[in-house]
Parts: structure tokens; sequence; C-alpha cells
């Protein structure tokens, strides 16, 4: 009887908040107006775990790259949320208190609407918010006489999509998700987004690209984050090892003669900055651009810097 409740339970926990996506603007809006937002902080890492102050919730979940030892230990004792990656992909929430469907958190500027997925995920990537920053810095100090046209790919909840846009550019976020694409709406609400600065795509990125192509749009910049493996929605496969070079060469025919900024992020193993260079370098004349690359890291309270993917950006 006590295995039959606890996977009743982690099941409950899996399918938790499934739908609230498509709630209306107005609902998300007022329950946020109602509860407000509480800071997100890496409180601790180690031993193939990270400790998060989530809002006002503590998260354990996996970071593969901690090998080191956890330091307060004590803390690792008030986990309201354990995540357990499956074998056969996905996992589980193990939940030690009531946790909300949704609830509010903010890292720098950006305000989230964050849940638990099966994944364990919460709804952004904290290790990309320096890299918001940085698009909202360089496109605010951009040139005002149009705004810029910048290209999301892979744009999942749409942190990025809405610093560039408070930034003042035009963005287009295309995501193969149609409940992450939803979500990134309601983020965009949530951070008061100027109405019809973003349009949003429910679309596979590449064939996206194909399309504009044809109908010859081009963009000022381009943002992606590629995930080492995806599906489309209708069940295109995307594996970053075999499809990286054609994607390259679909972003490359929509970009603008004096594109001003491209970025492209990764989480997948042996994609180093130095890879994503010589991989921009086929599209791009990297020598008319201001480059930086280098680790996506996550500042902890107690002074480590825990890595979590690479990135490389060009700004002219």
């Amino acid at each position: 009887m006590k295995d039959t409740k606890q996977k009743a339970r982690k099941f409950e926990v899996m399918n938790k908040g499934m739908g609230d996506d498509r709630l209306p603007i107005e609902v998300i809006l007022d329950q946020f107006q109602t509860e407000g937002a509480r800071d997100y902080s890496l409180m601790d890492s180690g031993e193939g775990r990270k400790l998060e102050k989530v809002g006002n919730f503590v998260i354990d979940r996996q970071c593969a790259v901690a090998f080191w030892s956890k330091k307060n230990n004590k803390d690792w004792t008030k986990v309201h949320a354990f995540h357990q990656r499956s074998e056969k992909g996905g996992g589980s929430w193990d939940l030690k208190a009531k946790l909300p469907d949704f609830w509010f958190t903010k890292v720098g500027r950006i305000v989230f609407k964050t849940k638990l997925t099966s994944f364990g995920h919460l709804g952004f990537f904290v290790e990309q918010a320096p890299q918001w920053d940085w698009f909202y810095e360089k496109i605010s100090s951009a040139p005002k006489d149009k705004p810029l046209k910048i290209l999301n790919l892979f744009a999942y909840t749409g942190a990025s999509s809405v610093a560039c846009a408070l930034a003042g550019a035009q963005v287009t976020h295309v995501d193969a998700a149609r409940g992450v694409v939803d979500w990134a709406k309601q983020n965009a609400a949530l951070n008061r987004v100027p109405e019809n600065s973003i349009r949003f795509i429910v679309e596979d990125c590449k064939l996206f690209l194909d399309r504009e192509a044809k109908r010859g749009n081009f963009y000022d910049g381009v943002i992606m984050d590629p995930p080492s493996f995806g599906r489309g929605p209708n069940k295109e496969v995307f594996k970053i090892e075999e499809d990286i070079l054609s994607l390259l060469r679909a972003v490359k025919k929509i970009l603008a003669p004096e594109c001003r900024l491209f970025h492209f992020s990764s989480h997948s193993q042996g994609f180093s900055p130095e890879v994503l260079k010589n991989l921009a370098a086929d599209i791009l004349p990297l020598e008319k651009f201001s480059f930086e690359g280098g680790e996506m890291l996550m500042p902890e309270q107690g002074g480590k810097q825990v890595p979590s993917g690479q990135f490389i950006r060009l700004w002219r």
C-alpha cells in the first residue's frame, strides 16, 4: 500500500500545474499582484546536487559538475522539493511540503512564473542571467533610428526575448513547444513588455528559418541556445552534433548584411567556447565583431562559481 501511495504522489507531482500555461494573462497578473515575486539564490552545491532558494521554497536538484563537498549541511535538511532523474528520461519530484502549482521568482530585472516540471526545470536558467543583462545593455545603447530586429531561437520561456524587448528591440520568439511559448507570453506580461514588441511562433526552428529565408525576412541579431536533443511540433528530431551545421547555414540566410548581434550558448558536452567560436566563423566575419566567450556560471552564496554551459557573444 505504501509503494502505491508513493507512486501516486510522484505521478501527481510530475503532472502538477499542467494546463496553467493556458490560463488567461489576466489571471496570472492578478495572482502576481497578490503574491509578488521573491529573489532566487544558489545556497550551496556539492556531491552532484545544488540547493536553491527559489522564491520562498528550497529546492534540491541534480548538478552533474558538482564533484566537491557540500558545505552548509544544515540547509540541506530544509528542502521543500527534491528532484530525481529517471533513466528513461525526465524524472519526478518528491515533495517535502505542499507547494503551489506556480509562483513568481525574480532573477536580476526579470520576473518568472515558476513551477516544477518533470525534467527538473523551474522555468528559467539562472546561469543565463548575465547574458540577459548583456542583451539589455547592448540593445539599449544602439542607435535609436529604428528598432533592432532580434530572432530568439529555442527561446523557451522567454527571458532573452523579454530582455531584448524591454531594451527596445522587435523580437521574434521561436520554440517548438506550445506550452513553453504560452508560458513565455505570461512572462512577457509579468515584465510589462510593450505590446506587439514580441512575435511568438510555435514551430521547429530549422523549418522557421527556411521559411523566413524564402520570405526575404532578415534580422539584425540572432540568439540561440539549442538543446542537445529535441523534437519539433511534428516530431522533427534535432541532435546538436548532427544538425548544428545545417541550422547555422539556415541562420546565415536570414542575417542582415549589417548584423549587429549574435549569441550562441550551449549546455551540450564538447561544445566549448572555442568550438562555438569556430562554428560561428562559418557564418560570420568574426574580425568585424567584438567577441566574448566563456563558461556560464552560477554564483553561490559561499563564493563558488558553479559552471553550467558555455557561450559566445558578438556585437558591432
